[in-house]
């Protein structure tokens, strides 16, 4: 199985826009108020858990491609540990452990920072400082709360079309992210339950082989 990249979980958005946007600066300073403001409330806590739904689609090919799954995902400031398609990645330090569960396989791995370097809480939020132009978009409600997308276009990209990321107004919650690809493909993630701080074991993010009982571990 291929290595999950998942500096490709903070390219993605949520509704579908069919209309186009202008990227003037008439909302410029309100959109960057607030990406700052959610990534700073991101930064205030100790740890995340999330759970979330994930879609992919390329209406471009025969047959459409759909598939949808879902995942959690704890970060704690540079390490993590995700459930996503029938796979556990943990990273610790340098180390990143993808267990195949499957395959019945742990491969160990050094971690490139630079490969995945959109995985910190605070840089999903950030994308605007570098290398993108932005605005507000649409404003919607959710069970009787205000979400206010942002839409982001890169400056120079031959993969990314659009982005947008939804943020709930009052609580500056991160809500969804949905990429658009220049290839006609449309990902998808949608946060359910957002639970800052939670409870977790001491050695959450520690992997131990033991709890892999005869899984050929590769390093």
């Amino acid at each position: 199985m291929q290595k999950i990249n998942l500096k490709n979980w903070i390219l993605t958005l949520t509704v579908a826009c069919s209309t186009a946007v202008s990227f003037g600066q008439s909302t410029h300073v309100e959109a960057k108020k607030l990406l700052a403001d959610a990534s700073a409330k991101l930064d205030s806590y100790s740890h995340l858990y999330m759970t979330f739904n994930y879609t992919f689609e390329n209406k471009k090919v025969s047959p459409p491609i759909v598939q949808k799954e879902s995942g959690t995902i704890a970060i704690k400031g540079d390490n993590y540990r995700l459930t996503f398609l029938g796979t556990e990645q943990i990273r610790n330090g340098n180390k990143l452990y993808t267990i195949l569960m499957e395959d019945e396989e742990v491969q160990i791995t050094d971690y490139d920072g630079e490969e995945d370097e959109g995985l910190t809480p605070s840089s999903i939020l950030n994308l605007y400082k570098k290398g993108y132009s932005y605005k507000l978009g649409k404003v919607y409600k959710v069970n009787g709360k205000n979400i206010q997308e942002v839409v982001l276009k890169p400056n120079a990209s031959e993969e990314i079309k659009k982005i947008e990321i939804s943020i709930e107004v009052d609580s500056k919650k991160l809500v969804s992210l949905k990429q658009w690809g220049t290839n006609g493909t449309t990902t998808t993630f949608v946060i359910n339950d957002f639970e800052p701080n939670k409870p977790l074991a001491t050695n959450y993010f520690v992997f131990n082989k033991k709890n892999y009982p005869g899984f050929y571990i590769a390093d």
